[in-house]
């Protein structure tokens, strides 16, 4: 009986090991993105700073998550990527001026000011999603209440654990086959909440499918349609695309219907409603200078693009970044502090 005993008992630790073991390594492939994704964060300079996104942030389950609201995508987030807790977010931050133009040896450009944070901390993000495009965006702390000006520091536990919700808060971004998107307000007071059988999204969603999923603004245009769009904060916002064919297009939504205006410069005005004339000058001061500027010199060096970002910055620019559409790097200036230029490519991740 004693030699049974035994026999049980070693029987019985042996299984509670090997399930310990299991449970373990369970969590460990469970845990291993994130806690990778969270380790990667790291200062490059000034109050920019760079993620490389080794989790899986589930966009197929978040498109088919009905998802009509900021509010929708917050709770998404932290029930899907963070285990139930809780972040806070500022989602009242979209702009502000943006523009594509070919380099003088035959490649393109694409340059984005983001003029509705200043003082926050800038993340600049790497993911790269099985099945989908490699990308690099750029994201505002400050939308999780995070970073500079915020209770927790960017890389203390409690920001790197929001930063979790990175991917689904990205502004602006350029994949691998060298297209863009980015996302700005437009004058409009009017939210836009599209009613149809086609899968919801908010606007934050859209950069994040664009970037993933598509290599050309047709391609873009075409997936865009594929959803209702839901904006937010009291107005709407459109969409600037531009691909490294020298392709450009601004996407907006209006009376349940979304409307494209082919056009290399946009501010915060929509467009649509004057497409039919063709002209845009006067609504925009910013988008005045941009657009008699890449007229009278078509062609720009990375240099003198992001020249034309400082010169319709505002005083609140958080960053402006000029995006090489043929090599997949990208220039970033944070806080107006133009003499520090960072250039940024997927080896610095």
């Amino acid at each position: 009986m004693k030699k049974n005993g035994k026999r049980l008992l070693k029987i019985t630790a042996l299984s509670l090991a090997g399930l310990i073991t299991i449970t373990v390594i369970a969590a460990g492939f469970l845990l291993y993105g994130r806690i990778a994704s969270m380790r990667s964060i790291k200062r490059t300079g000034d109050d920019l700073y760079t993620m490389n996104y080794h989790q899986d942030y589930h966009l197929d389950k978040a498109l088919a998550a009905g998802i009509k609201s900021e509010e929708d995508l917050l709770h998404f987030i932290c029930d899907d990527l963070l285990f139930g807790y809780r972040i806070d977010a500022n989602f009242s931050k979209y702009g502000c001026a943006a523009f594509t133009a070919p380099t003088p040896d035959g490649k393109y450009l694409a340059g984005r000011n983001f003029d509705l944070g200043g003082g926050s901390d800038t993340l600049c993000l790497y993911t790269h999603p099985k099945g989908g495009y490699a990308s690099i965006s750029t994201v505002s702390t400050d939308m999780i209440r995070v970073g500079k000006g915020s209770k927790a520091a960017t890389t203390s536990f409690r920001g790197r654990a929001a930063l979790l919700a990175a991917p689904y808060m990205g502004m602006d971004g350029m994949n691998e086959k060298g297209l863009i998107a980015s996302l700005l307000d437009t004058d409009n007071t009017d939210e836009t909440h599209m009613v149809s059988d086609k899968p919801d999204i908010t606007v934050t969603m859209a950069i994040r499918v664009l970037l993933d999923r598509a290599a050309t603004v047709e391609e873009a245009i075409e997936l865009l349609g594929q959803y209702d769009i839901h904006t937010a904060h009291s107005c709407t916002q459109h969409i600037f695309i531009a691909d490294a064919n020298g392709n450009a297009a601004v996407a907006e939504w209006h009376n349940g219907e979304m409307k494209t205006v082919r056009y290399p410069v946009c501010t915060n005005f929509r467009m649509s409603d004057l497409s039919i004339s063709g002209d845009y000058s006067g609504q925009c001061e910013r988008f005045d200078v941009l657009d008699s500027a890449l007229k009278e010199k078509p062609e720009q060096t990375a240099e003198e693009s992001m020249k034309l970002l400082k010169s319709v910055r505002q005083k609140n620019t958080e960053w402006s970044v000029v995006y090489n559409l043929t090599d997949f790097s990208a220039d970033y200036v944070v806080n107006k502090k133009y003499d520090n230029v960072y250039h940024i490519n997927p080896k610095d991740f």
